[in-house]
């Protein structure tokens, strides 16, 4: 690639998530080419402007860098294949479902060339709590409470650990810079034909996270709160515009950037392959986030 020339950047899977992924692409004047084993999915990616389009991740051509975005158990063997190009790969999460699997990406050379999507890093509400966490502004932080609610039919693959409660994970990890390894607490529910659909978890001994997931709720709800010995701040919902913050002075609005955190992920990636810094999650955070969704399968069981 050319100093002067747009970034060429192959998309594996352009469904419902893959064609946002592709309009922001070309929105930051990438030239896409797009493999889907969908052929509807391939006439739409045309439509969108894709420059070209093939049937799986073989056939791409050369690129400066690859977006993989395919159901979940598919995503580490795709990751894999791309390896052998030797060129930076963006992965949706959940990357790996296995600590093998993660291993088997390493050896591969993954640590070189594999980053990870974790959305809520770029989110800016998030950014500000973590910000404010920091700060003293809300006193010593002692604990965080993640909800993410809402009606799911399709898990691309997964479940309420790895489709749903892997965003929590991302923001519990990004606001403490750690994921607890303690749990006294995790329960899930499960659905008729037992997979889990819901889970309810507490992390760490201080500061604490708290957890509730649902897939079985009837209205969308996600926010995400910190609360300190001297306040509490909240971000209501994914896409408000602020932060609140409440102490015993009263309450203060936090204006934040309403950007979507997929253009803000991608735009560093785009900027990487043309000389700027690596993505901030590589496949170490993508196991680290495994491991922790591991132990709370495995604590839902025995507790």
């Amino acid at each position: 690639m050319t100093d002067n020339m747009a970034p060429q950047i192959g998309l594996v899977g352009c469904g419902n998530w893959g064609r946002n992924i592709l309009r922001d692409l070309l929105l930051l004047g990438s030239r896409v080419v797009v493999a889907d084993i969908s052929a509807e999915s391939r006439a739409r990616a045309l439509k969108q402007g894709a420059q070209q389009v093939v049937s799986c991740a073989g056939e791409l051509p050369e690129c400066d860098g690859y977006v993989v975005a395919v159901p979940i158990p598919d995503l580490a063997p795709v990751c894999a294949e791309l390896l052998s190009r030797e060129k930076p790969v963006f992965s949706e999460k959940t990357l790996c479902l296995s600590m093998e699997s993660a291993d088997e990406l390493a050896r591969l050379g993954g640590d070189r060339f594999i980053f990870a999507m974790h959305k809520w890093h770029y989110h800016p509400g998030i950014e500000t709590l973590r910000q404010i966490a920091r700060s003293g502004r809300i006193g010593e932080l002692k604990e965080l409470f993640s909800i993410r609610h809402g009606w799911v039919d399709d898990f691309h693959g997964g479940d309420v650990f790895w489709t749903m409660s892997v965003h929590d994970l991302t923001i519990v990890e990004h606001i403490f810079g750690f994921i607890p390894k303690e749990i006294t607490l995790a329960n899930v529910i499960r659905d008729a034909s037992g997979l889990p659909v819901s889970l309810t978890a507490v992390l760490g001994t201080g500061p604490v996270a708290n957890l509730c997931v649902s897939a079985r709720h009837p209205v969308k709800v996600s926010g995400v709160s910190i609360h300190g010995d001297k306040g509490t701040a909240v971000l209501q919902f994914a896409t408000d515009d602020h932060i609140t913050i409440r102490d015993a002075g009263g309450e203060e609005r936090v204006k934040i950037d309403t950007t979507y955190p997929l253009y803000l992920e991608l735009k560093e990636f785009v900027a990487y392959l043309q000389g700027g810094e690596k993505p901030r999650c590589g496949l170490g955070d993508a196991r680290a986030v495994t491991e922790s969704l591991l132990d709370l399968r495995q604590k839902a069981i025995t507790l």
